[in-house]
């Protein structure tokens, strides 16, 4: 695990063609070690965000296109044409993807979140909540209980995976939630993402959904099969919001197919595939 000139902590594991993993909000890069340990013969970098994990802070005034141009930044350096988001990770790396093609050949994205796209409206009325109980003085504890509460069922599919659950609630309670304190959350999702922006992606395209997901985000993933010129769109059975964590092997060998078959030349549109 090291921090770097990016600004971000990150940890590798692995050998081969290099992955760039970019978890969801609150969490941090620990939650992918399952995931990459059924995917072998790949070397995987996962970052932590800004304001997440082992990160500095994330700077008040912090835009969406900035963001993705650090981890533009750090893809190019480090040749990882591949890469992955989950949730909030999703909506980075589909920036990533708008506004460095050069940089990124094969996308995956679990749980599609747009910018600027229609909210959930439970997870807009737990934000909500979140910002109150920050600003009364609430403990890491008593935020993370908040965050991972049900509805919204953000963590809903969790509760079927008693140990992810329990890794994921021990990320959330060390999460400083400062982003809150300084606004910064706030300028990241000012940004939108249009369809126009969305048909400029060029990397060969996976959007993954569970089947018990909200409906906000499998709306999102059949956005992006209609716009994204490369892309398909496929569902996990027995998942909800997270599905690359809560079925990893459900996808592990799924996300290795992708990567391989992944090329700068694919042009043709495919259709949306069966639910696994």
């Amino acid at each position: 695990m090291s921090a770097d000139r990016y600004g971000m902590h990150r940890t590798e594991h692995g050998s081969g063609p290099a992955v760039l993993w970019i978890h969801g909000y609150t969490m941090d890069s620990s939650l992918w070690r399952p995931l990459w340990e059924l995917l072998p013969g790949w070397r995987h970098i996962g970052v932590d965000l800004p304001g997440h994990g082992a990160s500095a802070p994330m700077e008040r005034g912090l835009t969406l296109p900035a963001l993705a141009a650090r981890l533009a930044e750090l893809a190019v350096a480090e040749d990882a044409v591949r890469v992955v988001g989950l949730s909030f990770g999703s909506m980075v790396a589909l920036q990533l993807a708008m506004d460095a093609p050069e940089a990124v050949r094969s996308l995956v994205v679990g749980a599609p979140t747009l910018a600027g796209g229609v909210p959930d409206p439970a997870a807009r009325a737990r934000y909500i909540e979140l910002m109150t109980l920050r600003r009364a003085g609430g403990a890491p504890e008593q935020m993370a209980n908040l965050w991972m509460q049900s509805p919204p069922d953000i963590f809903r599919g969790t509760e079927a995976h008693p140990e992810l659950r329990s890794r994921l609630r021990a990320v959330i309670a060390r999460h400083s939630w400062a982003e809150l304190d300084s606004g910064a959350i706030a300028t990241l999702s000012t940004h939108r993402h249009t369809p126009d922006a969305l048909a400029g992606i060029t990397a060969r395209t996976l959007a993954i959904v569970g089947d018990s997901d909200m409906p906000a985000f499998t709306a999102n993933a059949e956005l992006l099969r209609r716009t994204v010129p490369v892309s398909e769109v496929r569902t996990v059975a027995d998942a909800g919001h997270l599905p690359l964590l809560e079925r990893p092997e459900a996808v592990a060998a799924l996300m290795g197919a992708h990567f391989r078959t992944a090329t700068p030349e694919a042009t043709a549109r495919t259709s949306q595939l069966p639910a696994l």
